[in-house]
């Protein structure tokens, strides 16, 4: 029987994050998303996911604004805490 609560499972959630998107980083500071990538072994674009027969390995890689002081940064998505904000 497969565990479906297996760590790639868990992080799910990070495959799914978008341009607009207000999440919380794990530092405790509130970003805003202005670009994700994701990528694979062998595919790799700006801010359009994967088709669903492609495989990721990999969270994406976003840039952000912090709202505490507009700093921009960029960072793997493992980085982020929780989605506080879905863009529509």
């Amino acid at each position: 029987m497969m565990n479906k609560d297996t760590f790639a499972a868990r992080q799910a959630w990070r495959l799914k994050l978008k341009v607009g998107d207000l999440v919380m980083m794990k530092h405790g500071g509130m970003a805003l998303i202005t670009k994700v990538r994701h990528h694979t072994d062998e595919w790799f674009e700006e801010n359009k996911p994967p088709s669903p027969h492609c495989e990721m390995k990999y969270v994406p890689h976003i840039e952000m604004i912090y709202c505490n002081d507009g700093e921009h940064g960029s960072c793997s998505a493992y980085r982020i805490e929780e989605v506080l904000s879905e863009a529509r």
